[in-house]
């Protein structure tokens, strides 16, 4: 049997849950469970499974750290560093937009950081590792405030959200949005599936779609949200579909 604890302190406790969710559904690859406690002021969460499927489980566990510190704590840091007078849905998309921003170089830098050992804490590798990270991430915050002016304008803010967005490697070559009864749809094709997602707001749709950073964004009908069409337009350069014709326009 094989077991790997890892910790963090309360106030970071988000973290762990996060890994923990993010694992979830790889457990069973690895023939592994988990279990989350909390002892005085730190969260532990356990994974266990037997000796032969050792070497999944770290890699997993390690792929999951690399999405959390990446991603969540990126987020998190970014957002402490950086004060910009913008609207809420405006800050959150910029937000989202820097986390994506080198996202694969950053991973990679933390891929060679990473060694998973059992009693691992989250916050200490935050604290101690991630010296050169978090240098990287307080300069995007300065880069930010120095360009500050182009963010109070639509027109800049997207070509400058656009340019970021550039740097992302793209997960998608194509997707297509539809507006559905007040929802959206997005679909397209992976390597091995097809993605189709029910997407309840235009904030939540903007957030997958710098995730995937798309090298082709279709608009299939009108979209109700006027803004909404301009900042796809802006951003991802997307085309409209003419769904009577099937064929693509500016």
């Amino acid at each position: 049997m094989y077991q790997i604890t890892l910790s963090v302190d309360k106030s970071k406790a988000d973290w762990l849950y996060s890994v923990d969710d993010i694992i979830y559904g790889k457990l069973n690859e690895c023939n592994a469970v988990s279990a989350v406690n909390v002892f005085g002021n730190r969260v532990y969460c356990s994974f266990a499974c037997e000796s032969e499927f050792k070497p999944q489980l770290v890699a997993t566990v390690k792929s999951c750290l690399v999405e959390t510190f990446g991603v969540m704590c990126k987020f998190d840091y970014i957002k402490r560093n950086l004060s910009v007078n913008l609207s809420t849905v405006n800050y959150e998309l910029l937000l989202h937009t820097l986390v994506a921003f080198d996202r694969e170089n950053e991973h990679k830098l933390l891929n060679r950081l990473l060694r998973v050992e059992d009693g691992m804490t989250l916050d200490g590798f935050f604290n101690f590792r991630l010296g050169e990270l978090k240098r990287r991430w307080l300069e995007i915050c300065d880069l930010t405030r120095t360009n500050g002016a182009y963010l109070y304008d639509d027109e800049t803010y997207n070509e400058l959200l656009r340019f970021l967005i550039s740097a992302v490697n793209p997960k998608i070559n194509k997707l297509t949005v539809r507006e559905c009864n007040g929802n959206y749809r997005l679909t397209g094709s992976l390597k091995n599936s097809k993605l189709d997602l029910k997407i309840c707001n235009s904030s939540e749709l903007m957030y997958y779609l710098v995730d995937l950073a798309p090298l082709e964004l279709v608009i299939d009908g009108r979209l109700t949200n006027r803004e909404l069409s301009k900042r796809l337009i802006g951003i991802f350069d997307a085309k409209s579909l003419n769904s009577a014709t099937g064929k693509s326009k500016k």
